[in-house]
């Protein structure tokens, strides 16, 4: 039994599907970079300029030149590139990014059969991702009796959305809190708050198997995309967020992945207006 096959899509060519995915990707990857650069505009190093111009040629090439495998390289070349100056402070996203580009790259999408070799990849490395995630959230134990969730109630953006499934004095306590050595403690009595807290891990495990599946599929993605939305009301991880949306895309059919191109890039220009001022300023990273 080939269980690469499992994830083969309907219809199986995949070649629009495949094209929204890297042009979304490019997208998000170049305008990152903008959103990065602008606010520090006045320190930051010419290496790192440089790194933002090449991300945006290559993206370019990528989007409207007939040689875009080249320019994906480019693209992955200077992103790589980046990261090792700013080793180790590059979100771990960077890499996600970075991994996608490469596949891009190095499998000819035109071609039927290396298509469906990315596709069958890019999904893979999402079940891959939402199930390492589950399982560190489990091992580091800090998901167990939701002390990690507690810790984060200091953070203007997750106390929005976290506060409510507590007491108002235990949240108030736990946003208190500056996370300093011996501050604590970051246990809590909701059971609510706790169950959340493990049914974070829970999910994300569950997921990958249920995305696998074909009968689970469509059920499953929805579900991933709602995870992903609730998690970013918080961590405000809005690249990560739309990378990893657009990969969990790649289980559905086409039409949704076309459309998503579009979602992505009216939510860039909202942010790119947002980083230039011309947007009241909203938390966003």
């Amino acid at each position: 039994m080939n269980l690469a096959a499992w994830l083969d899509g309907s219809p199986p060519d995949g070649r629009e599907q495949a094209r929204s995915f890297e042009q979304a990707l490019v997208l998000i990857v170049a305008v990152e970079y903008w959103c990065r650069a602008l606010p520090r505009a006045a320190e930051l190093p010419p290496s790192l300029w440089a790194g933002t111009g090449l991300v945006s040629v290559a993206a370019a090439v990528v989007l409207w030149a007939p040689w875009r495998r080249t320019g994906l390289l480019a693209l992955a070349v200077a992103h790589a590139s980046v990261m090792a100056i700013e080793f180790p402070a590059s979100g771990n996203h960077a890499y996600l990014e970075l991994i996608f580009l490469l596949l891009l790259a190095f499998v000819d999408t035109a071609r039927s059969k290396e298509r469906r070799l990315f596709l069958r990849a890019g999904r893979w490395i999402v079940c891959v991702v939402l199930a390492a995630s589950g399982i560190q959230k489990i091992a580091h134990g800090y998901y167990t009796h939701g002390q990690f969730l507690s810790y984060t109630l200091s953070i203007e953006t997750y106390r929005a959305v976290l506060a409510p499934l507590l007491p108002t004095a235990e949240a108030a306590r736990l946003a208190a809190l500056d996370g300093t050595v011996g501050a604590g403690p970051y246990r809590v009595s909701s059971a609510l708050f706790v169950g959340v807290s493990r049914g974070v891990c829970a999910a994300e495990i569950a997921l990958a198997p249920l995305l696998v599946l074909p009968a689970t599929r469509m059920l499953a993605l929805v579900a991933t995309v709602l995870l992903l939305l609730a998690i970013e009301a918080g961590a405000r991880e809005v690249f990560f967020g739309l990378v990893m949306i657009n990969a969990v895309l790649l289980f559905g059919p086409a039409s949704a992945q076309r459309l998503f191109v579009l979602v992505v890039a009216a939510t860039l220009a909202g942010l790119l207006l947002i980083r230039t001022g011309v947007l009241p300023e909203v938390v966003f990273n």
